[in-house]
Formats: structure tokens, sequence, C-alpha cells
């Protein structure tokens, strides 16, 4: 689908700057809490099962309430829920430190992970009101990087700070908690001074059946997406149970800085890919090699070698930067104007819900099998298993419509991805 361009809002160098600030500060906050929250519930304790609760607590909290927020922010404009979301995260991250079980911990994250999923849209939202379809992959993959380098440098030296103060146990992640929750104030901030984007509009709210009746592409790229993401939350509480068994503060945060690092650097080169050769490409090969960072862990558990790590954060963070700028341009490409975050938050909803199943029912089998065998050969068994699962479901993204309607110069290995794709409007 085409941009309605009249519509669209051509921002001004000030406001790019703004946009940029925002996104590194919200990205150096968030990732300050996450890298610590599974880490930390296994410190406290977690079973398979609260595991899968720290972490499907987190992804099932920030989709429940997208619907809601999504159709909040196509109606009453983007500042006010981007607002609401950061301080949910600032919240998050001051309260953390307060849990001495990891029940406790998942208690903790409720409330703050459900209100903070009002940004998500609500930024999604945003992107949209400004970019035009022919080069919106190149500014979401400028400004996206920005920020997870931000976000990287940022890691770095918060988690070699806290590792020279020779800290231990649950302590040790206190810093890059309080960290965080002073570093969302500044997020906070630049909310404040971003320019509205989204004129009100008179709608119904949480109508999904008027925003997806006229994008029919949008379900099966739904159902896909659904479908891999169960796949992918499978893995998502072991890779805690087998970071912690190796890895220091310091450790954790410089491997999540590589993360982070490596998605900067594919944002920028898969918002140029994408805008020159299509989304549906891209998209394939980001999900199909994701299977290297469970097998990248499984390998580090059989080596008991902590920097075999570095790997699976390589290629996660790598494929995960490319997969990041695909779907969001997919998702814009295929939304009408006026509801972009209500679609946006539908996908997120249906993802984090399967993502969630898929990391419980890891974290039940998990607590089973280690009734029976060694906790370290289970982790490793599920990660060889996972990674099957990841390949095979991952073949669906080959029957992902193509949004981009013009396109040149295809390479060959995009070009095989891409026949009998469909570029009309939907």
């Amino acid at each position: 689908m085409e941009d309605d361009q009249p519509e669209t809002i051509e921002p001004s160098n000030q406001q790019k700057v703004r946009l940029a600030a925002l996104w590194s500060s919200w990205q150096v906050g968030a990732n300050l809490v996450w890298s610590c929250t599974g880490v930390l519930a296994d410190t406290l304790g977690a079973t398979g099962v609260e595991q899968s609760l720290v972490t499907g607590t987190r992804t099932l909290g920030n989709a429940s309430l997208q619907g809601v927020w999504g159709s909040l922010s196509d109606r009453y404009g983007r500042r006010p829920f981007l607002f609401i979301g950061l301080l949910a995260v600032g919240m998050t991250a001051a309260l953390m430190p307060l849990a001495t079980t990891a029940f406790e911990l998942i208690l903790l994250l409720l409330v703050p992970t459900v209100v903070g999923s009002a940004a998500i849209p609500a930024w999604n939202g945003l992107l949209g009101d400004i970019t035009r379809l022919e080069k919106r992959g190149r500014f979401i993959g400028i400004i996206t990087a920005i920020g997870t380098v931000a976000s990287a440098v940022a890691l770095f030296l918060v988690g070699y700070y806290t590792v020279s103060l020779g800290l231990s146990g649950a302590s040790q992640y206190y810093i890059p908690l309080y960290t965080s929750a002073v570093i969302t104030v500044i997020a906070l901030f630049c909310v404040l001074c971003v320019s509205e984007t989204m004129q009100r509009t008179k709608r119904s709210l949480f109508n999904f059946r008027a925003s997806v009746r006229g994008t029919p592409r949008f379900l099966p790229f739904l159902l896909i997406n659904a479908i891999f993401f169960c796949a992918m939350g499978a893995a998502w509480p072991l890779f805690p149970k087998i970071t912690n068994l190796y890895a220091n503060v310091f450790q954790v945060l410089l491997l999540t800085a590589l993360f982070s690092l490596c998605s900067g650097v594919t944002q920028i080169l898969g918002g140029v890919l994408i805008d020159r050769h299509g989304r549906k490409g891209i998209l394939f090969i980001s999900r199909f090699f994701i299977f290297l960072a469970p097998l990248s862990h499984a390998f580090t558990a059989i080596t008991n070698n902590v920097w075999l790590l570095v790997p699976s954060q390589v290629f996660g963070g790598g494929l995960t930067g490319l997969f990041i700028v695909s779907s969001t341009a997919w998702l814009l490409d295929s939304s009408p104007v006026k509801d972009r975050a209500s679609v946006t938050a539908l996908f997120n909803l249906v993802t984090g819900v399967t993502s969630f199943v898929g990391a419980m029912i890891a974290g039940l089998v998990l607590d089973w099998l280690v009734l029976y065998w060694d906790k370290k050969v289970v982790l490793i068994m599920m990660m060889l298993t996972i990674v099957v699962i990841r390949i095979i479901t991952s073949t669906g993204y080959i029957a992902v419509s193509e949004t981009l309607p013009k396109r040149t110069n295809i390479p060959w290995f995009v070009k095989a991805l891409s026949v009998k794709t469909d570029h009309a409007k939907p």
C-alpha cells in the first residue's frame, strides 16, 4: 500500500536530532533493564517455569494492551503515550532491586511492562507519520542505529564500572538498574521536546477489524510471524540459564552491548537494502539464520567457554537489526495512515502472546527434564532442538508478499525469494 503522501510530515533537522536523542536514551535505559532481568531472576533462584514467567511477563505485558495503546495513539497523538510508556520503563528499573525472590521480581514486572507497551505503537506510528515509503528504510535504519550504538557504549561503561566495585550476587545488578532509571528521565525530557505528528481524529477505539480490512496481505504475515515467534520464545528463558553459568555482570552487559552494536550496524545496512531491493528477501534472511543464536549457546554449554556466546550476540544482534528495519517498514507500508499504530499493536500483541506460549512450554519442559537428567545436558538438548524448530518455522517467510512497488538491480538471492509476490495495492 502506498502512503498518503500529503499527510506525511517532513521532519526538520532539529526534530531529527530530538528523535535520535529520544530513541538513544530509550534504548540505553531499556537495554540496561532487560539485559539484567533474566540473569537476576536466575540469581534469585528461578525455576524453569519462573524463568519463563519473567521472560513472558515482559513479552506478554508489552503485548497485552498494545491494541488499546495503539488505537489511543492513533486517536489522541503520539507524545502522550510515548511519555506514559517511558515512565513505566523507568519505574521498572527503579523497582527491580526491591525483589528478593524470582516470584517478587515477576510481580514487580507486571504493571510497569503492561503500561510500558504504550510507547511502542506510538513510536512506530510516529516513524510512519514522518517518512515516505521510498526513503522509510533508510530513515528508520539511521535513527535506530544511533540508538543501538549509544546503547552499546553505555552498557560497556556501566558494566566496566560495576564489576570494578567487586559486587556479587543480586547486588551486582543494582547499579545498571538504577542507571537505567536515571537515563529514562532523559528520554522523558526528549519526549516533551518532540513535536506532535498525529492530528486528533474521531474513530472507534480498538477497532482492529477496520484497521486490517483494507490490508489482506497483513493476515498471512501475522500468522507466519506468530508461528515463528513461538519458536523464538522457546529459547528466551533458556538463554539466561546458560549465560549465568559462566558470565559475571560485566560480561553480561558486554554481550548485550555487542548485540546492540551489531544490531545498529545492520539496521543502517538493512535500511539501504530494503529501500533498494525490497523488504521480503531481508525479512527471510533475518529469520532463517537466527538459529545461529541458540546453536552458539549450545556450544557454550558443551565447551564451558563463555566467549562462545560472542557469536550468538554477533549473529543475533545483526539479524535482529535486519528484522527490525524490514518488518517495521513492511508494517508501515501495509497500514492505512490513520491506523498505523493499531496495526503495529495487533502485530505485537499476537507475536507477544505466541512467544509467551513458547517460553512457557520451554520452561515446563525444562523443569520436567531436569528431574531425570543433568541440567546442563538438558539445556544443550533443548537448545539443539530449538535450532531445528527455528529453521523449519523460518521457511514461512518465503510466502510473505513484497510491499515495495518498484525495485531494480535485484540480487539473485533476493530475486529467488521474491518471485510471484504481490506488488499491487492490497
